[in-house]
C-alpha cells in the first residue's frame, strides 16, 4: 500500500537559496547604485556574477570599481570568475566563504552594497551559519528570531558595513513587506537612511518559482539612527518598464510621499493615505475587539503523513477502525459560508477522506486484526520514520486532537471566513481552529468577522509568497479586528444564504451597513473606502502572475 509522503524533499538549489536575479533587474540596481569610478562596492552573495557584469557594464569607461565579491559555493564563484576575467569596470577582491564568517573581517566604508541575498527559509538556514549571524546581529543592536530567513541577516548586516552616506539596492523577498520577523529590519531601514524607495511588479519576475520579490533602494546611509525616513512606493508590470526610470529622484517624483506606518506591516503603503487612515480609524473604532480577546486560533493538526491517518469510510471499515476516530475536514473549499453544518460534512466526505485515526488512549491490546496489520503496512511504508511521527511515544498517535468551535481559513484566495463548526469536526493545518476563550455564540462571531474591516486587515497583517494566495498564521489572526456587539443584528442564516449563492460580495453589501454602519457608526463614503482597501490589497495580491524579465 502507497502512503504517499505529504511533501517532497528539498533540492540542492533550494537549500542553498541559489535562485539568481535575472538580468534586467541586476543591470537596473547597479546603473541606480554605481555614480562615479572608483567607489568601493560590496556583492555578499555574488553566484555566478550577475551582479558582478552589470556593475562592470554600468561603471563603463570610468576608474574601475574596487568590488569586493563574496560567495560559499566554490563552483559558482568559478563561473562568476570566467564571466568577468575581461571587464574593465570593476577590481574584484574574491571572497570565498559564508557572507556571516566573512563579515567581521570586512570594511565598514564601502559606498554601495549590491546584490540579491539567498532565499533561505529558517528550517533551511544552516545551523551554525545562523548562530554566527545572529551573534553579529545582537551585537549591532537586533534581537533575531529563529524563524528569520537568511536573507534578511544579509540585509541587516549589509547596511552595517556602509559608509555614512552610503547606497542599498538590493533584490529581496516581498516577505520584507510582510512578515513579522522583518519588523526590525523595516525598522531599521527608515532609521539608518535618507530615502527609501520600494519597487514592486505586477508580475512574478524570477522564472519557474513562486517567489515575489521587491527593490530595496535606499541612499543616504546615516551615521547613527534618526527620524523615520519617507518610504516611497511604485509599481511596474514587469522588469523591462523599469528602465523608464534612471534615478531615485524619479522615483519619488512619480510615487506619492508616505511615512513608513508604524505598528503594520509594509503591505499597507500600497493604500493612498485617506484609505489608510479610513481603515486604521475604522480598526480604532469602539465596538471592535481583537479576535485573540475572545479565541484563541491555533493550527490544524500535523498527522506526520495525511495519506496514513486521513481514510476514507471504506478504508476505515476495511481495517476495522471501530470508531477510533474523528471526524475531519482538510479542505477549504469545503468551508463555503459561516457555517459548516453536518450535511456539509456529508458533501465533503463523499468527495474526500474525512475520517481521521485517533489511537490516543487506546490500550495496546484493542489494537488487534486488520487495525494492527494496517499499522504494520505503515512501519514497512516508512509513515513511522518521519519526524512528527518518529518523536512521538507511540508513531501512530496524534497529538493535539480536538473539536474547536470554530474554523479559520489559514490560506486565502478571496476572502477570509471564520466559520462557526455544526458538524463536530476537526481540521488538519490546511485550516486553524479556533477555541473560545468564553462563551460566545460561534454564529454571531461568524457572523460578525464578515466584514471589509476584517477583511481588509487580514490583507494588512498577513502575507501572500508570491501565487496569490494570503497566508495567516495564528498570531496574525488573533490581531485581526471583530465588531461582535454589532453582530446582534445580523440574521445569520441570511448572511450564510447570500455566501453560498450570491458570494462574497453580495454577503458584505448586507453586513457592512449593519457591522460598520450601525454598529461603528462609519459613513456611508467611509464604508465604502474600507471596502475599496480590501478590494485593493486582494487584487494587488491576486493578481501577482508571471512574466519574463529579460
Amino acid at each position: 500500500m502507497n502512503f504517499a509522503t505529504n511533501k517532497t524533499a528539498p533540492t540542492a538549489q533550494k537549500l542553498r537559496g541559489g535562485y539568481y536575479t535575472p538580468v534586467a533587474l541586476a543591470r537596473y540596481l547597479c546603473e541606480w547604485a554605481v555614480r562615479e569610478g572608483g567607489e568601493r562596492v560590496l556583492e555578499p552573495s555574488a553566484g555566478d556574477g550577475n551582479f558582478l557584469v552589470a556593475l562592470s557594464e554600468a561603471n563603463t569607461g570610468r576608474e574601475p570599481l574596487r568590488v569586493t565579491a563574496v560567495e560559499l559555493d566554490a563552483g559558482e564563484m568559478r563561473k562568476a570568475k570566467a564571466r568577468t576575467s575581461d571587464a574593465s569596470g570593476i577590481a574584484v577582491d574574491w571572497r570565498r566563504g559564508d557572507f556571516f564568517d566573512q563579515f567581521s573581517r570586512l570594511p565598514r566604508d564601502f559606498d554601495v552594497v549590491v546584490g540579491n541575498p539567498p532565499f533561505i527559509r529558517f528550517q533551511h538556514f544552516d545551523a551554525d551559519s545562523r548562530e554566527t549571524a545572529f551573534d553579529h546581529l545582537r551585537r549591532h543592536g537586533y534581537r533575531p528570531t529563529k524563524l528569520a530567513n537568511a536573507w534578511s541577516a544579509f540585509v541587516q548586516l549589509s547596511i552595517e558595513v556602509l559608509r555614512p552616506g552610503g547606497r542599498l539596492a538590493m533584490v529581496i523577498p516581498a516577505e520584507l513587506l510582510q512578515v513579522k520577523y522583518a519588523e526590525e529590519l523595516r525598522e531599521r531601514i527608515t532609521q539608518m537612511f535618507e530615502h527609501v524607495v520600494i519597487v514592486t511588479f505586477q508580475q512574478l519576475v524570477f522564472e519557474g518559482i513562486q517567489q515575489e520579490v521587491v527593490l530595496l533602494l535606499a541612499e543616504g546611509r546615516r551615521a547613527a539612527p534618526g527620524d523615520h525616513a519617507l518610504v516611497h512606493t511604485i509599481e511596474f508590470a514587469d522588469a523591462a518598464e523599469l528602465f523608464g526610470l534612471r534615478s531615485l529622484s524619479d522615483a519619488i517624483a512619480h510615487a506619492p510621499d508616505k511615512h513608513a506606518r508604524r505598528d503594520v506591516k509594509w503591505t499597507a503603503l500600497f493604500l493612498p493615505e485617506a484609505a489608510f487612515a479610513t481603515l486604521q480609524g475604522a480598526y480604532g473604532s469602539e465596538g471592535v475587539v481583537a479576535l485573540g480577546t475572545l479565541a484563541d486560533v491555533d493550527v490544524g493538526i500535523v498527522t506526520g503523513r495525511n495519506s496514513f491517518f486521513v481514510i476514507d469510510h471504506e478504508r476505515a471499515a476495511a481495517i476495522q477502525l471501530n470508531g477510533f476516530s474523528q471526524p475531519l475536514v482538510g479542505r477549504t473549499s469545503s468551508l463555503r459560508s459561516i457555517l459548516f453544518k453536518p450535511q456539509d460534512f456529508e458533501a465533503h466526505s463523499t468527495k474526500h477522506p474525512s475520517i481521521l485515526m485517533n489511537l490516543n488512549g487506546v490500550d495496546d491490546s484493542e489494537i488487534s486484526g486488520p487495525l494492527a496489520d494496517y499499522i504494520r503496512l505503515g512501519e514497512e511504508a516508512g509513515v513511522h520514520e518521519g519526524y512528527k511521527c518518529s518523536i512521538r511515544r507511540r508513531w501512530y498517535d496524534v497529538p493535539s486532537i480536538y473539536v474547536p468551535d470554530a474554523f479559520l481559513f489559514r490560506q486565502i484566495h478571496d476572502a477570509p471566513l471564520l466559520v462557526a463548526n455544526e458538524a463536530g469536526a476537526t481540521s488538519t493545518d490546511t485550516i486553524h481552529r479556533v477555541r473560545f476563550k468564553r462563551k460566545l455564540s460561534a454564529r454571531r462571531l461568524a457572523a460578525a468577522f464578515c466584514n471589509s474591516l476584517t477583511f481588509a486587515w487580514a490583507e494588512v497583517c498577513g502575507r501572500s509568497y508570491g501565487g496569490g494566495v494570503l497566508e495567516l498564521e495564528p498570531r496574525e489572526a488573533e490581531e485581526l479586528p471583530v465588531p461582535l456587539e454589532a453582530a446582534q443584528a445580523i440574521n445569520e442564516q441570511r448572511l450564510d444564504k447570500l455566501l453560498r449563492e450570491k458570494g462574497v460580495e453580495a454577503a458584505l453589501d448586507y453586513s457592512d451597513p449593519i457591522l460598520l454602519g450601525d454598529g461603528l457608526g462609519l459613513s456611508s463614503g467611509d464604508i465604502a473606502d474600507v471596502r475599496a482597501a480590501w478590494v485593493q490589497l486582494r487584487d494587488r495580491r491576486k493578481n501577482r502572475r508571471h512574466g519574463k524579465a529579460t
